[in-house]
């Protein structure tokens, strides 16, 4: 299958097509959604480059049928494609993955939006007082390996843990995790009590809270690390939890030039500070995946959920197909010239109708970034 039928396969199974004459077709949808996303244009403004779809709205109303668990589901059909190709590929080997959060800020009256279920407070960008957030995992283990495994639009006050444990579920069925990464933003024991049910291994960057830590670091050289267990506790459902993990507390190792205290709750035994602190730079790439996503975006003004949340998926899938086909098949497709080439492909196989397509692949091909 190739990029042309991935792509327009999620949107097939996700929309509600109507068989009448003047509705577009899958083609049609993902050509203005492909466009918008390269040209990070806000959708609308793509329907009237494209001519293919009158406006947003169009698009927008075929997914009324559809729920945020569909789009899930679909996605994860197709990157199950991806998983088990990598498996061959890499013999079935152990991955490195990683969880993040992402935010989309809103802009605009909070008291007019539709779906307040999924609008968190909080500024992130000027003119900002509200934003969309998108928990994500990612395969971070290797450059060629980096692949968006799953995504979900997250709710205010939902138990993130739950959303975890559900892609950890996913992702099991089809690769073998070696290691799970989490950055501080997942200090959390309900986090821990969900890994240690799913018997995962985890590495969870804890955030420095109270001052429970200090005495150790004040028994430790630069460098050196110890090893300790702790219990904490959570209420959730009106239920007390009291919970044991170990944790590795590392003082002033060197990064980057510059060091730093380090605090990990896990429950892998390695040997050094440094295996611990390396193991945990895996987790990095997810913000390189981030910075790439962040140029092939699709913008909207709409304020319902489903259609942030179809948008944000569609450009993660449209990432994975890149950098399935960059990896292995074209050569031609970098980071550097990702979307250079991706504009130039999607114009050749008709997803694109620039009025003179000569001068626009020439004007393209001389603006190309040298490998």
């Amino acid at each position: 299958m190739g990029k042309r039928e991935l792509i327009n396969n999620f949107a097939k199974q996700i929309v509600d097509f109507n068989p009448r004459k003047d509705s577009p077709t899958p083609q049609q949808i993902t050509n203005t959604l492909v466009t918008a996303a390269l040209n990070l244009a806000f959708v609308n403004e793509s329907c009237k480059s494209t001519g293919q779809v009158s406006k947003s709205q169009v698009i927008y109303r075929k997914l009324k049928n559809t729920t945020i668990e569909n789009i899930q589901e679909c996605f994860q059909k197709l990157v199950t494609k991806f998983l088990l190709l990598l498996k061959i590929f890499s013999r079935n080997r152990k991955f490195l993955l990683s969880f993040d959060t992402t935010k989309e800020a809103f802009y605009g009256d909070f008291s007019k939006a539709e779906d307040k279920l999924y609008l968190h407070e909080g500024s992130i960008v000027r003119e900002s007082e509200y934003y969309y957030e998108h928990l994500t995992v990612v395969i971070t283990c290797n450059n060629a390996a980096r692949y968006i495994i799953d995504g979900v639009i997250i709710p205010i006050g939902a138990y993130i843990e739950n959303y975890v444990k559900e892609m950890i579920i996913f992702i099991k069925k089809t690769i073998q995790p070696e290691l799970f990464l989490f950055d501080r933003g997942f200090t959390s024991w309900a986090l821990i009590n969900t890994l240690k049910k799913l018997n995962v291994p985890y590495m969870i960057f804890w955030r420095k809270e109270g001052n429970w830590y200090k005495k150790y670091f004040n028994k430790l050289k630069d460098g050196e690390l110890i090893k300790l267990s702790r219990e904490g506790k959570y209420n959730e459902n009106m239920t007390n939890y009291l919970i044991v993990s170990n944790f590795v507390l590392i003082k002033q190792y060197e990064y980057d030039g510059k060091k730093y205290d380090w605090i990990f709750a896990t429950n892998i035994n390695l040997k050094t500070a440094e295996n611990y602190i390396k193991r945990y730079k895996k987790r990095w790439g997810i913000e390189t995946i981030y910075r790439v996503t962040d140029d092939i975006r699709a913008y909207t003004t709409s304020t319902k959920a489903i259609i942030r949340y179809f948008l944000f998926m569609f450009t993660c899938l449209v990432y994975n197909v890149w950098k399935y086909f960059q990896t292995r098949i074209d050569e031609d497709f970098t980071l550097a010239n990702f979307k250079t080439n991706m504009t130039i492909f999607m114009t050749k196989t008709g997803k694109m109708y620039p009025t003179h397509y000569n001068q626009f692949e020439k004007i393209m091909l001389n603006n190309t970034p040298t490998k």
